[in-house]
């Protein structure tokens, strides 16, 4: 029987007592000269590799004084072929070594921070990542250059993607006054900010923490930022719930060290409460606020999922092995690609269409993958359980700590949940959820289908009197250029109609709760910057994402961000020349290395990295998100786009099972032996680019 969550939350005051768009220009000349009137002289940087460390001396070396379970002490056995116990990754050790139990992820960033180099070490970029930040270069520069060219990219904690007016518009300041002078959303529904200055952090990270929102949570391994649908429906109970679940979840899993505040905010408590909280009411286990998810996170059923550390009650001493992702849905809106998510969840509504029934729960979906390594790849989640609604909270703890005490801390990259449950297989993987819950799980209900094709773009009634409105953004990167002022248009809707933003899944922005009276302002604002409505952009774009690759990301190994509207622009060339209508479109995501930060494997058509210049092409992902799509063919230039990619065209064209068969269905349909085929007898109806 499971323990029920109100026995924890009428003794919540002991319990608290114990705890705690426009494609990016290469660089803007007056980002470039501002970065480097800021930086002074260049140091070389510390990188030295952390030693790979062993678990001698026993679990006892990996937990403080009071911790029962971990890694090295899981809470409930599964037999898996690592032991977490020989050799661990080198991040493991400066994870263990990064600070005291109540201030954990703090060295050795506390003692860098205030010295005069621009850069800091490889153990202190480990430490920063759990604080949202990357420490990055301009890889286009050489030599003494490139050496002063040392930033940090910040990503912001930003839970269903909302990011209010006054948050919204200090970030556009900090862009300008600390950063490159843009700002990115990224395909998680949150901010990125670029090109700030190690002298800059604290300023940066504290100024975001002053207006209720925090990157504690953007980066590193732990939970990342949680997605949800970006639809405003406030009188849709499912998406409602998916929202505020979103948020418990949120809050549920940030780190409780107090190292964030020591290092950003001199120890003090921010100055505003954090803005999600208001979703933390009606909860059906009676959570009501912060101090209620703080009595979920250490409540203790006795199975193993509460280490009993002093004060990282669910993470422990180490953390997880890897990030760690969660989203939320609703059935038939798969906009947010929940199936690539370590965790992904569906509400379910009781027969009357107001009162939350539970979820269904998804698990071991994600990305990431190696090229030439086979043992790492990319993975759709499969069916865990229905979870009540009562229980939906402890189902996330049990997840998660299955994952802490059970993931591979010995090869990284092979640490991410989806590996734990491809080696167990999703039975025994649900037979070690059910140890951690102490019952068997309930099989998932059944699912209506999912619709193709939704982007919330748009103009779109909330059903309350109210309106919201999607704007394309292509690639996330909010600046202004080429014509389009974009980054001007978003702050006066944010200073002159104070509107909430919302970030889609998809890189784009929409705004909430729109009046009548308003929507004429908003559209004439949008207008007078030169940004198309949505009916003017090309489905393909719509249909589009992109990592930023080069030139800030030290894992690109080509183009993808700056590349991309060429790319559709070539795509919709030879969709017409093959004889598509204008309409015809297809999920095309495009990444400078094989990492999947766009979810390039999930999309009907892809282009992942593979050197300078060079693309494996992925086809045959569904177009609703629930299936991998196959490697077609390595290495193709881009040069070779058109005639790689016309005769798939053609074939889809003349040899669709109907004329409403998406492109990712048909390639999967066929394979990619068939379409290779095809593609050697065809005549190009296209010359290649030059």
């Amino acid at each position: 029987m499971l323990v029920p969550l109100t026995l924890a939350l009428a003794t919540a005051a002991s319990v608290r007592s114990a705890t705690g768009a426009v494609a990016a220009p290469r660089a803007a000349p007056l980002a470039r000269s501002r970065l480097a009137a800021r930086r002074g002289a260049s140091a070389a940087p510390r990188m030295a590799e952390a030693a790979a460390t062993d678990a001698e001396g026993g679990p006892a070396k990996w937990m403080v004084a009071g911790q029962q379970f971990g890694p090295q002490a899981p809470g409930q056995p599964a037999d898996k072929p690592y032991t977490n116990m020989v050799k661990l990754n080198p991040v493991e050790g400066v994870k263990l070594a990064s600070g005291p139990p109540h201030a954990q992820l703090l060295s050795p960033l506390k003692e860098e921070l205030p010295t005069e180099e621009i850069s800091i070490s490889h153990d202190a970029v480990v430490v920063l990542k759990h604080h949202g930040s990357y420490q990055q270069q301009n890889r286009e520069l050489r030599g003494a250059d490139k050496a002063a060219s040392y930033q940090f990219m910040l990503r912001l904690k930003m839970p269903n993607g909302e990011c209010p007016p006054d948050l919204y518009l200090e970030l556009d300041r900090l862009a300008d006054v600390h950063g490159q002078g843009d700002l990115r959303a990224t395909t998680r529904q949150a901010f990125q900010l670029h090109g700030v200055i190690k002298s800059d952090l604290k300023t940066v990270i504290r100024s975001i923490a002053a207006t209720g929102a925090s990157t504690l949570g953007g980066c590193g391994d732990i939970n990342r930022n949680v997605m949800t649908p970006a639809a405003r429906l406030p009188n849709n109970a499912a998406y409602v719930y998916a929202k505020r679940y979103a948020s418990a979840f949120a809050e549920l899993f940030k780190p409780s060290t107090a190292a964030f505040s020591e290092l950003w905010l001199d120890g003090e408590k921010a100055l505003s409460t954090e803005y999600w909280h208001k979703d933390l009411y009606d909860l059906c286990h009676n959570v009501h606020t912060p101090a209620d998810i703080d009595a979920v996170r250490a409540h203790d059923t006795g199975r193993g999922v509460v280490t009993g550390h002093s004060h990282e009650p669910l993470y422990g001493t180490t953390y997880l092995p890897r990030k760690f992702k969660i989203g939320v849905t609703v059935p038939g809106d798969n906009s947010i690609d929940v199936l690539t998510n370590d965790l992904g969840l569906v509400v379910l509504l009781e027969p009357d269409g107001k009162t939350l029934k539970g979820f269904n729960a998804y698990v071991g979906g994600g990305m990431g993958r190696t090229h030439n390594k086979a043992s790492t790849f990319a993975r759709i989640a499969e069916p865990l359980c229905f979870v009540p609604a009562r229980d939906a909270l402890e189902l996330g703890k049990a997840v998660l700590a299955a994952q802490r005490d059970h993931g591979n801390r010995e090869v990284r990259a092979n640490a991410r949940m989806k590996y734990l449950v491809h080696t167990l297989g999703i039975d025994k993987f649900r037979e070690l959820i059910g140890s951690y819950m102490g019952a068997p799980l309930a099989p998932v209900l059944p699912l209506p289908p999912w619709v193709e094709g939704i982007d919330w773009l748009g103009w779109h009634a909330q059903g309350d009197g109210k309106w919201f409105v999607g704007i394309n953004v292509q690639q996330g990167r909010i600046i202004d250029a080429n014509g389009v002022r974009l980054k001007s248009a978003l702050r006066q809707i944010a200073s002159e109609l104070g509107l909430t933003l919302v970030l889609t899944a998809a890189q784009s922005v929409l705004y909430q709760d729109v009046t009548d009276e308003q929507r004429p302002r908003v559209e004439a604002i949008l207008r007078e910057h030169g940004v198309a409505p949505v009916e003017e952009v090309d489905m393909l774009v719509r249909h589009s994402m992109a990592c930023p690759a080069l030139p800030l990301c030290g894992l690109a190994q080509t183009e993808a961000e700056r590349v991309m509207p060429d790319i559709n622009r070539r795509l919709r060339d030879v969709a017409r020349a093959v004889g598509l209508p204008e309409a015809a479109s297809f999920t095309t995501r495009v990444t400078g290395c094989p990492n999947g930060c766009a979810r390039p494997y999930a999309a009907e058509l892809a282009l992942v990295g593979q050197g300078p210049d060079q693309y494996q092409v992925w086809v045959g992902g569904s177009p609703v998100g629930t299936r991998i799509a196959t490697v077609l063919t390595d290495k193709m230039k881009l040069a070779d786009l058109e005639p790689t990619i016309e005769p798939l065209l053609a074939a889809w064209k003349a040899q669709r099972a109907q004329p409403t068969e998406a492109f990712g269905d048909f390639a999967d349909r066929v394979g990619v032996e068939h379409l290779s085929q095809f593609a050697r007898s065809y005549a190009p109806a296209v010359a290649q680019s030059a």
